[in-house]
């Protein structure tokens, strides 16, 4: 590298295979190992250097935020308490995807898995602002200062980042993820950490739907055609595999994630030969052991269920089997029920079948009441847009501040730099007040491990020593629970400190086994598709004082 050249000329060279950072002053260098490295390009320290996972050139992340949050955070800069640390709380009011209530607007059952956490580790690694981006903003009309733009050169993630483990559930009010960090950073990564939380917990969410009404059948992620970009269809299939779907359409997706992948035929290549037998026959040859055939191109009754079973007879002779026919139009119910039948008379009852056509979780459900006899469902266009509730509201709130410096004792104030002021948001809605301050939330099970409800907290409560817990309602001082011989886990996890990856990062495997083990500790009244039963949240005595106080106009102060 000449001196007349930077770091960010290499990024796109294919010889720099990871990006390391400078523990002292968070700067990146690009290099194919750290034998490479002999000394921080920006401090000349020479040694203390982290490698960041994930690290892919073709994103660049600093400039996915609104705009709004530049200028503000050029605002607090102006004012010289852009690096006072704060409180963020990440969390949902309402929960998606629920039917069978009505006009009813009073409170909700219903959960999110919780999704995002590996992607939103990649963009907090590998998050800084290049030159490209400082020249962006440099030729804004907000005329920016240099210094400003000097300063978000070396600006990097520095926080301490909390969150409750990718595919657990979550519930309304409860903070998913919380953060505390320089202001200025919190605001800066508002946008790009919503999206990515809120978009792939929808996904997950109704995925894991799908696999709770679909009890133990084979379950396929089709959804790539119909996804709002190709983004999104690999997140996509990545959250349908950590539901629990057996397998994607998506090859991308199969290859980047090593996800299982499957297909079957589609009407064209039945179209484009001479007859429904001869398409079948040469795929059929072409793909003897996992052969599907689609029924339905003309007559499915009446010409695709015959052909398929000439094809059946054909394959056992050479000592093969056909895996299934699949059925894409038509009252699937009365159809699955013909072709089962009419495929046990012929000696078939190994073939499967397979069912597409628009399916969602609630058709599923009533094709499974109707008794169809349907042993694989394909799903795509409802699962891939969460077609019934394409979006997911979560929020990022601040919740605490440190002390501003004319606050502190050493200027003449009466608090403390390790001290935190507890915020507040005031609604005329009262399922958006927030709670303030720096919390943290226990999950609380039975003996048998059975979830019993969230306790939330200050952040020093504890409840070891505790034999009985009175969980009372958020809003409602009329609604309680008492508790007793319970056992709890803390739901948070440390994922950053002070900007550090602490965290080892599971597999899609461990994913996908984690969210089949959290769900299991839930009561089916809780995961029901329709009025579900509601789940107990509960704040601490001590985080509903301090709440009501700071409702009242009273001190916030927590030390």
């Amino acid at each position: 590298m000449s001196s007349k050249e930077t770091i960010f000329d290499y990024i796109d060279s294919k010889e720099y295979r990871h990006v390391y950072v400078c523990n002292h002053c968070k700067h990146p260098m690009f290099a194919k190992d750290n034998k490479s490295i002999v000394e921080c390009l920006n401090c000349k320290q020479d040694e203390g250097f982290q490698i960041v996972p994930f690290y892919n050139p073709s994103q660049d992340y600093a400039l996915d935020a609104d705009y709004y949050a530049i200028t503000m955070m050029y605002a607090l800069w102006k004012q010289n308490v852009h690096k006072n640390n704060v409180v963020y709380d990440d969390f949902y009011r309402k929960p998606p995807f629920i039917r069978g209530v009505g006009d009813y607007r009073g409170e909700l059952g219903g959960y999110v898995a919780f999704g995002g956490l590996d992607h939103l580790i990649e963009i907090l690694s590998n998050l800084y602002f290049n030159d490209n981006d400082i020249d962006y903003l440099r030729n804004q009309p907000e005329s920016f200062d240099e210094a400003f733009l000097e300063d978000l050169k070396t600006l990097r993630f520095s926080g301490d980042l909390y969150s409750v483990q990718e595919g657990n559930l979550i519930f309304p009010n409860t903070p998913c993820v919380r953060i505390e960090a320089p202001v200025w950073e919190c605001i800066w990564i508002e946008a790009m950490l919503l999206n990515t939380i809120n978009a792939e917990s929808l996904l997950l969410t109704k995925g894991s739907r799908l696999v709770t009404v679909t009890e133990g059948d084979v379950l396929l992620e089709m959804g790539k055609r119909r996804a709002q970009g190709r983004d999104s269809s690999v997140n996509g299939a990545k959250m349908a595999y950590i539901a629990g779907f057996q397998a994607t359409s998506n090859v991308k997706a199969g290859k980047d994630l090593d996800i299982p992948i499957t297909g079957t035929m589609a009407h064209v290549y039945i179209m484009f030969h001479e007859s429904e037998y001869e398409a079948f026959k040469t795929y059929a040859d072409t793909f003897p052991q996992k052969v599907v055939l689609l029924l339905d191109t003309t007559d499915t009754l009446g010409s695709g269920l015959p052909n398929a079973i000439r094809i059946a007879k054909e394959m056992e002779q050479r000592g093969q089997k056909l895996a299934a026919v699949r059925l894409d139009s038509g009252d699937l119910a009365y159809l699955s029920k013909k072709v089962r039948k009419h495929l046990d008379e012929e000696g078939l009852n190994y073939v499967k079948i397979s069912a597409t056509n628009d399916l969602d979780e609630y058709t599923i459900a009533s094709l499974k009441q109707q008794g169809a006899k349907i042993d694989i469902w394909g799903v795509g266009t409802k699962f891939i847009t969460a077609y019934d509730n394409p979006a997911l509201g979560g929020v990022h709130k601040i919740v605490a501040r440190s002390p501003f410096d004319h606050e502190l004792e050493t200027n003449g104030g009466s608090l403390k730099k390790d001290d935190w002021i507890s915020l507040i948001k005031i609604s005329e809605s009262i399922d958006k007040v927030l709670n303030p301050g720096r919390k943290k939330v226990y999950r609380l099970y039975d003996q048998n491990h059975m979830a019993k409800g969230d306790y939330i907290c200050l952040e020093h409560e504890q409840l070891e020593g505790k034999e009985e817990l009175v969980l009372k309602h958020p809003t409602n001082p009329l609604k309680s629970k008492t508790i007793r011989n319970f056992t709890y886990e803390e739901l948070h996890k440390k994922i950053f400190d002070a900007g550090q990856l602490v965290y080892d990062q599971p597999s899609m495997q461990e994913l996908r086994d984690y969210h089949q083990s959290a769900k299991k500790t839930f009561w089916e009244e809780y995961l029901r598709l329709e009025v579900p039963e509601v789940y107990p949240v509960a704040l601490s005595d001590e985080l509903r004082e301090l709440k009501e106080n700071m409702i009242a106009g009273k001190n916030p102060t927590e030390r």
